[in-house]
């Protein structure tokens, strides 16, 4: 039976081995990281770039390979929000 007879007490009990397991691990030494993990200034700043480039690349890849459907989609949308307003002739 758990000590308290109680969920209560079994919550106290396990939070209690919790804190003793985390104190145990922060007291245990630690070695610094090897220099090749540093991350190099302006590392990130280029694979950003580099993304974008890409990116950029394939929107105006779909741009020219697809303007004729982006266009007729577009002007079908302007036709159906303008066409919306004006009665239905009978």
């Amino acid at each position: 039976m758990v000590k308290g007879g109680s969920i209560l007490g079994f919550k106290r009990s396990l939070r209690r081995v919790y804190r003793r397991g985390e104190a145990a691990f922060y007291s245990l030494p630690c070695r610094l990281p090897p220099a090749s993990f540093k991350l190099r200034p302006g590392q990130s700043t280029v694979e950003y770039l580099l993304m974008l480039a890409v990116v950029a690349a394939m929107a105006s890849i779909m741009g020219v390979l697809f303007h004729k459907h982006i266009l007729g989609g577009i002007f079908t949308m302007v036709g159906m929000i303008i066409g919306a307003g004006q009665p239905t002739p009978s």
